[in-house]
C-alpha cells in the first residue's frame, strides 16, 4: 500500500524543487569537474565540428559575417539541452520504482525535474558561450536574446511533451530508451545545426519543415545573428504550435498509462 497522495500546488512545487536538486546532485556526483561537463561536453563537439566541416569539409556559409563556430553554437547547446532532456526523461520513472511503489505523488513531475535539469544546465551554458563569441569579437545581436530565450522556451515543451510518451512507454516497453540513440543521431543531421538552412536546396526545404526543432534553431540564428528578433519571432509559431498540439496529446497519453505504472514497475 502506498502512502497518501501529495496534495496541493505548494507541495507539488515542493516536490518539483526536491526532484531538480536530487538529479542535479546525482547527475555528476564522482566526477572530478562536477557541473563544469555540462559546458565542456558540447565546447568540445563544437571544436569538433569546427574544425571538420570547417577545415577538412570546408563549409561555406552564405553570410561571411559570423564565423562556422557562431552559426553552429547557436543551435548546438538548445539541440544538446533536448536530446539529454529527453533521454534522462525517458527512465525517469523505470529509474524511481521503489519510490512510486512507496510514495503515491504525480509521477510526472520525475519527468519535468529531468527536463528542468537539462534546461537550465545547457541554458547556462548557452549564455556563457554567447559572451564568450561576443568577447572574442563576434557581432551577437543582444536585442534578440528575448526572442531566443522565447525559442528555448518552445524547446523545453517540445522536449516534456515528448518525454512524457517516451517515459510512460518505457514502463511497459523497455526497448524505448535504447532506441532514442539511433533516432536522435538521425534526427540530428535532419536539424540545420551544422549547417544553416540556407544550404539546403529548395527542394529538400518542405521536408525539413516537418521538423519542429528547425523552427527553433533558425529563429534563435535570425535573432541573434541576423538582428531580426520581430521576424524570428513570426518564424517561431509553428514550433510553439506543434509544441502545444504534442503537449496535449502527450499529457493526456501519460495520463492513460499512468494508472498502469504499478502492473509493470
Amino acid at each position: 500500500m502506498r502512502a497518501d497522495a501529495f496534495t496541493g500546488a505548494g507541495s507539488g512545487r515542493a516536490l518539483l524543487l526536491g526532484f531538480v536538486r536530487r538529479d542535479f546532485a546525482n547527475r555528476y556526483a564522482g566526477t572530478f569537474m562536477g557541473g563544469l561537463w555540462a559546458l565542456a561536453q558540447p565546447a568540445l563537439l563544437l571544436a569538433i565540428y569546427a574544425f571538420v566541416f570547417r577545415h577538412v569539409f570546408k563549409v561555406r556559409l552564405p553570410d561571411p559575417a559570423y564565423s562556422y563556430v557562431t552559426v553552429v553554437a547557436c543551435a548546438l547547446w538548445p539541440w544538446m539541452a533536448f536530446q539529454e532532456a529527453v533521454q534522462r526523461a525517458t527512465v525517469s520513472i523505470t529509474a524511481n520504482a521503489d519510490l512510486i511503489r512507496k510514495i503515491r505523488f504525480p509521477n510526472h513531475l520525475l519527468v519535468l525535474a529531468a527536463v528542468l535539469a537539462s534546461f537550465a544546465i545547457h541554458l547556462t551554458g548557452f549564455l556563457a558561450v554567447l559572451a564568450v563569441l561576443a568577447l572574442c569579437g563576434e557581432p551577437i545581436h543582444y536585442s534578440g536574446l528575448p526572442v531566443a530565450l522565447a525559442a528555448w522556451g518552445v524547446a523545453f515543451a517540445l522536449a516534456f511533451a515528448a518525454a512524457l510518451v517516451t517515459a510512460a512507454l518505457q514502463v511497459a516497453i523497455k526497448d524505448v530508451e535504447p532506441a532514442l540513440g539511433p533516432l536522435f543521431m538521425l534526427f540530428f543531421y535532419a536539424t540545420p545545426i551544422l549547417y544553416p538552412l540556407a544550404l539546403v536546396p529548395e527542394a529538400m526545404r518542405p521536408w525539413l519543415a516537418f521538423n519542429p526543432l528547425v523552427h527553433v534553431v533558425e529563429p534563435i540564428r535570425a535573432a541573434l545573428l541576423g538582428g531580426e528578433p520581430l521576424a524570428a519571432l513570426g518564424a517561431l509559431w509553428p514550433a510553439a504550435l506543434a509544441a502545444a498540439c504534442l503537449f496535449l496529446f502527450a499529457r493526456w497519453f501519460f495520463a492513460r498509462l499512468e494508472d498502469y505504472f504499478q502492473d509493470f514497475l
